[in-house]
């Protein structure tokens, strides 16, 4: 349990920086505005929702023993889709930053993923 904990604070900080180096990026493509920082905003916290829910699920089926993954995955497929969604219908939202997000935990467990059987 205090793994998931420290992943997710670990994957909190990385979204963080990610969030801040693709901002910097886009200020020279789009120049400043506010349409990247709230996709990006709107896409983290989907994404971090989504990662609280999956703990909750994967707590749930080490301590009762049940895996009752669908509703879980679909609630989180939910999640992603209306980020998306949010992302295409909301004229102050940029629909690449909001989703762009969604893809960090991919990136983020896969390096670490990396770094731990590097220096084992």
């Amino acid at each position: 349990m205090h793994e998931l904990q420290k992943e997710l604070r670990f994957s909190a900080v990385c979204t963080l920086v990610l969030d801040v180096l693709v901002w910097v990026i886009s200020l020279f493509v789009c120049g400043l505005g506010t349409a990247v920082p709230l996709g990006l905003a709107l896409g983290s916290a989907g994404m971090y929702g989504n990662l609280l829910l999956l703990r909750r699920s994967i707590l749930q089926a080490v301590h009762n023993g049940k895996t009752r993954t669908l509703g879980g995955y679909l609630l989180r497929c939910g999640i992603a889709s209306a980020v998306m969604a949010a992302g295409l219908l909301l004229e102050q939202v940029d629909a690449l930053s909001a989703v762009l997000p969604l893809l960090y935990p991919k990136l983020i467990f896969g390096i670490l993923a990396f770094h731990s059987k590097k220096h084992s």
